[in-house]
């Protein structure tokens, strides 16, 4: 399973607000972050000289390649997050093994949820009261916020066309097809730039989808993450032409997209919010 598709269905296990552990007069200066979209956070309010460590997953900005790396975000080495002193590491809901952990180890920790768009702008006004740079974390999150509303104004009025995302499957075939539900932020940027997520009514966020679901379901759009195409088109024969019934393989309408941080719950989703408004807007003039 890919390192994204793990991200995503991690998310599906947190709920809630925001649960902090620890509480400080002093700004941290020495911070860890336990999540890639935590760290872009962090380098979107200018608080990165704070930032001493972060994930092997931590991409994004290019710089967050050159912190020192703490292990996996599932499973953090603590003998390298002890090295490096930390007074604050950033963690998410589903670390709560970890969390705990660090509380023994005396270790301030603060926990975020980002399931939902209104969680990650909410997450913008928390970190930046942790970190001491809140007039600089409102300024990212307005930043955010307005480039959410472009998205929305752009596709106002436009045709809506169903969608299926597809946030993973088996390399080169159809198997393990895993979609986008209807309580995540995918989901959200799916109805933001004029589309309908005809997954939004499953069961889990981000339900395994049969072939007989794909026919059933027949979207007119298909976005795909798997990252064995060499660009946003095929270029060679693609899997879905498996399935010449479905209308967006008939019709041409099957886009790929190979940003591994448009599906990480931060900043960077509104390039995947951008992306679909494009392919949408492709769709409807074809």
């Amino acid at each position: 399973m890919s390192f994204r598709l793990k991200f995503l269905f991690i998310f599906i296990a947190v709920s809630g607000f925001q649960s902090l552990y620890a509480q400080t007069a002093v700004i941290p200066q020495r911070v860890i972050s336990l999540s890639p979209n935590l760290t872009e956070m962090v380098y979107g309010m200018g608080a990165q000289d704070q930032l001493v460590g972060d994930t092997d997953y931590c991409k994004f900005p290019p710089d967050a390649l050159e912190k020192e790396k703490i292990g996996g975000w599932i499973n953090p080495n603590f003998e390298k997050i002890i090295s490096l002193k930390p007074d604050l590491v950033l963690a998410l809901k589903f670390h709560e093994k970890t969390v705990n952990t660090l509380k023994k180890l005396k270790i301030p920790v603060a926990v975020f949820n980002c399931d939902s768009v209104r969680d990650i702008l909410v997450a913008y006004v928390q970190m930046g009261k942790w970190l001491g740079h809140e007039k600089q974390a409102q300024a990212a999150r307005r930043i955010l916020a307005r480039h959410l509303a472009a998205i929305r104004l752009k596709a106002k009025g436009r045709k809506p066309l169903s969608v299926l995302v597809v946030v993973g499957r088996e390399p080169e075939t159809l198997d393990q097809v895993y979609g986008a539900g209807g309580k995540n932020f995918i989901n959200e940027l799916i109805e933001m730039a004029g589309g309908v997520n005809v997954m939004a009514d499953a069961m889990t966020d981000y339900p395994l989808v049969s072939k007989e679901e794909l026919i059933r379901r027949d979207p007119d759009v298909i976005v795909d993450s798997t990252r064995e195409m060499t660009s946003q088109k095929v270029e060679k024969k693609s899997p879905w032409d498996q399935m010449p019934v479905l209308k967006a393989v008939k019709q041409n309408h099957v886009y790929y997209f190979l940003d591994e941080d448009f599906l990480i719950p931060g900043p960077s989703m509104v390039k995947l919010g951008d992306f679909l408004c494009g392919i949408f807007e492709k769709a409807r003039s074809k």
